[in-house]
């Protein structure tokens, strides 16, 4: 499970659902040479971060692999931790956690039991949002798989049914 994992971080950074936030300036505050008056309202790009070259490589591409390095060294280019898909410090999204596993238990299920191919040529726009132009259409197939490979069928230690 920890490459599916990889698999989620990617998907987070580069289709996320939530594109930005907004915040209002509690003081006045500088970044690199501009002012933001306290009061302001500003808006926390994260899909800006995420798809920047100078934070991930290849920032426009799915890459799932760029996870692997513990040190996040190939992942991220920027000494700061730049990955917020849900958000950061005192706002950080309470539901975090059920939702990587959410997507991690919808994937798995997805690719243990489906195969799919796609039913037409797609390609991926990422302007206003990252998605794809058609929809990604497929053709979805069940797998054929012995039914004990997949959770259907007797548990070897009891013979009685399994529930799914």
């Amino acid at each position: 499970m920890a490459f599916t994992q990889c698999i989620v971080n990617e998907t987070l950074r580069l289709a996320n659902i939530i594109g930005a936030v907004f915040r209002r300036a509690t003081t006045d505050i500088d970044i690199k040479g501009y002012t933001i008056p306290k009061g302001w309202k500003v808006i926390a790009s994260f899909r800006a971060v995420h798809l920047n070259a100078e934070h991930f490589k290849e920032a426009r591409t799915f890459n799932p692999w760029r996870w692997q390095n513990n040190d996040k060294s190939e992942a991220v280019a920027s000494p700061v931790n730049v990955f917020t898909p849900f958000g950061g410090g005192p706002r950080l999204c309470p539901g975090y956690e059920l939702a990587r596993v959410v997507l991690s238990v919808f994937l798995h299920r997805m690719v243990t039991r489906f195969s799919w191919v796609p039913a037409e040529e797609d390609k991926v726009v990422f302007f206003p949002t990252t998605r794809t132009l058609k929809r990604y259409p497929i053709i979805l197939k069940r797998r054929e798989e012995t039914r004990s490979s997949i959770g259907i069928g007797n548990t070897a230690d009891t013979g009685r049914q399994k529930d799914n």
